[in-house]
């Protein structure tokens, strides 16, 4: 069974793939990260302790939390996960786009396989 997520936009080759956090919609980056991490402004409404991210080599490190959340992804998957909640508004900044979090390897590894279309700004995920 296959099923296509990914907006129809993208930018500087970044796919954006609409989502939905504890019901909320968001918009996440398809950057090839490791783990799943969400922007701390788009994901709570009052102030958390936590620092942008320093980029490190071929990663971001920083202070984080992790959460347990609902993650809707494709309209038909829903993922008990925990998530990094971390201050992303520099590295949105730096992408030159408004994002929510970025999608990682820990949520597209659930599927059996994932194929990334750039030219079409879509991701297919089979079960």
């Amino acid at each position: 069974m296959r099923f296509r997520m990914g907006s129809q936009t993208s930018a500087r080759s970044t796919i954006l793939v609409d989502a939905k956090i504890d019901g909320t919609p968001v918009r996440l980056v398809d950057t090839g990260a490791n783990k799943t991490i969400l922007n701390a402004k788009s994901f709570c409404k009052t102030e958390m302790n936590v620092t942008r991210p320093v980029n490190r080599g071929a990663g971001i490190v920083g202070n984080a939390l992790r959460l347990r959340v609902d993650l809707e992804i494709a309209h038909q998957f829903v993922f008990s996960q925990r998530v990094s909640v971390m201050n992303l508004e520099e590295l949105s900044r730096r992408f030159g786009i408004q994002f929510d979090g970025l999608l990682g390897q820990d949520i597209l590894n659930q599927f059996r396989s994932v194929r990334i279309d750039y030219k079409r700004c879509v991701i297919e995920l089979e079960l």
